[in-house]
Parts: structure tokens; sequence; C-alpha cells
């Protein structure tokens, strides 16, 4: 039930971002539109450090690894290093 609230609060914190950056599009008048992107920032962060602190430090370091741009490309079994530098002897 947490960790459910805790997606929740991220993906209601995601949404309220993509709203910000619409809101200059549908609001015209300086004052209302800096309101409620002001309002739409403090949603945000407040969701998302909720739903951060709800889902724990191991959910953390789990989407950190996805989004390390080193793992982008590694595969799963990737344990034990290719011998390439054998068939590009064997080539030559």
């Amino acid at each position: 039930m947490v960790k459910k609230l805790g997606f929740s609060l991220l993906i209601v914190s995601a949404l309220s971002l993509l709203t910000a950056l619409t809101i200059p599009f549908i609001v015209h008048s300086g004052g209302k539109m800096t309101g409620w992107i002001t309002g739409l920032l403090i949603l945000s962060e407040a969701t998302f450090w909720t739903g951060g602190i709800l889902l724990g430090k191991e959910v953390a370091k789990k989407y950190r690894s996805y989004l390390n741009p080193r793992n982008w490309k590694r595969k799963k079994n990737e344990s034990a290093p290719s011998n390439n530098s054998a068939t590009l002897k064997d080539d030559q």
C-alpha cells in the first residue's frame, strides 16, 4: 500500500511539472500565470519528496541505476568480457 502511494505521488509530481510547462499557453495574464506556475512547482516538489520518502532508499537506488548512462547499453548477462580480440587476429 505504501509503495502504491509513493509511486502515485511521483506520478502526480511529474504531471504537475508537465502542467506547469503548459500554463503559459493557457493563461494569458501575468499575475495568474506566475501564481499557477509557482503553485504547481511547489506541489510537484512536495509530492516528489514525499513519494521518495515513502518509497525508501532501495527504490531510489534501483531507479538511479536505470538513469545512469553507463548502464544503458550493458546487458544483464554481460559478466564475462567477450573475446573479440581473438577473432580479429584470425581475420588478419
